[in-house]
């Protein structure tokens, strides 16, 4: 069992002199108030597995819009979507399995994945999205038992795929009937002009499961997210639930059910976009004015991060060590590769959501300082 760095380094961030741009956290100045719930004691009583009916439904309505067609009975509400990968990975994977990913991938679904006992097989990525020819080769040669994909600003790569790779990807999937797990917890948090069609939509025959979260965007404290499957899965899905926790939190169900009820959601979405826009703008300025010609990056379309090239030489893992000296929270990037080498470890995952424009600007000059002095030490 391995622990989660993001996990073991949140301690940091909520000391208030760390700069933090290690975690995905949203900024909590711009979450909503809760709503006001009349009949608090409905949510008193055990529940049923699957979720709130009011809220899969909805959930339901959310998913169609992005294109993925389903019925209530598909849509199970989970302990965000950080749960959903988890029971998926139960049902399908085993010590005997194999799954592919992404190369970097979701640093907790690699933890999920090899807590099962899995081998994970990484894929070509590029700036479009996880490479068709390279896919299909891995396809061939290790007969997986699914494929984890985050096509919307991965994490922590930042890219989005474009729609001709999610085309080409579920064309190959149909081909091969391997079964995708799509990870989508940062649809809302699109900054420009780009196609976010779920790979699922484009789906005939191959299994799918599709997860999403209300934490990047409401509550995280909620724990709330959801998983929807294919008919076929649905059975199962339920009976893992089941036999994990019985039902997620009510109380926490009927407050989100409660705020889309409220019709604020669509305009907390816009004004999301809008703040998180300037500050993701913010810190490529910071990089650009402090680090310019030493580090690489492409700027995120979404999301909440920027994937950072280090100089030759210059390790993350140090960087880390010697920022947070300075009250600078970086994350480094080996823990998002399943078969690491020496190359994965030079590479930033960094933050903009929670922290303000100014606190952004002087994170990164000191970070900064911190890669040029390590640069200057290996002369």
């Amino acid at each position: 069992m391995e622990s989660s760095l993001v996990r073991e380094l949140l301690h940091y961030s909520q000391q208030p002199d760390i700069l933090s741009l290690a975690g995905g956290l949203p900024d909590e100045k711009y979450m909503p108030s809760y709503p006001a719930i009349e009949a608090l004691e409905v949510s008193q009583q055990y529940g049923p597995s699957e979720g709130e009916g009011r809220l899969r439904h909805q959930i339901a309505e959310i998913v169609k819009e992005r294109g993925v067609a389903v019925e209530d009975n598909q849509v199970l509400v989970t302990n965000g979507s950080q749960q959903a990968l988890d029971l998926v990975s139960r049902i399908v994977l085993d010590e005997n399995s194999i799954i592919l990913t992404e190369q970097p991938t979701y640093l907790a679904a690699i933890q999920v994945f090899e807590l099962q006992g899995a081998q994970i097989k990484d894929v070509r990525s590029d700036e479009f999205g996880l490479v068709p020819d390279a896919l299909r080769r891995a396809i061939e040669e290790y007969q997986p038992k699914a494929v984890y994909l985050i096509p919307n600003f991965q994490n922590p790569a930042g890219h989005c795929y474009s729609k001709r790779r999610r085309v080409e990807i579920a064309a190959l999937l149909d081909e091969k009937g391997v079964l995708l797990i799509e990870d989508d917890p940062y649809f809302d948090l699109c900054y420009e002009d780009v196609d976010r069609t779920p790979i699922t939509h484009y789906l005939e025959t191959a299994p799918w499961v599709y997860m999403g979260s209300f934490s990047k965007v409401l509550w995280p404290g909620m724990r709330t997210g959801y998983v929807v499957s294919c008919e076929a899965l649905v059975p199962y899905l339920v009976k893992i639930k089941q036999a994990a926790d019985l039902h997620t939190n009510r109380l926490g169900q009927l407050m989100i059910s409660e705020y889309l009820v409220s019709g604020a959601y669509p305009e907390h979405i816009k004004k999301l976009r809008r703040v998180y826009a300037q500050k993701r703008d913010a810190m490529a300025r910071a990089i650009d004015v402090n680090l310019s010609g030493l580090v690489s990056y492409s700027l995120p379309a979404g999301g909440m991060f920027f994937w950072v090239k280090l100089p030759s030489g210059v390790f993350s893992d140090r960087v880390l060590r010697q920022a947070l000296e300075r009250k600078v929270l970086v994350l480094p990037s080996l823990p998002f590769f399943a078969n690491a080498s020496e190359l994965s470890d030079g590479y930033l995952r960094l933050s903009f959501a929670r922290v303000s424009e100014e606190d952004v600007s002087n994170a990164i000059s000191i970070l900064a300082d911190v890669i040029k002095e390590i640069m200057d030490e290996s002369l």
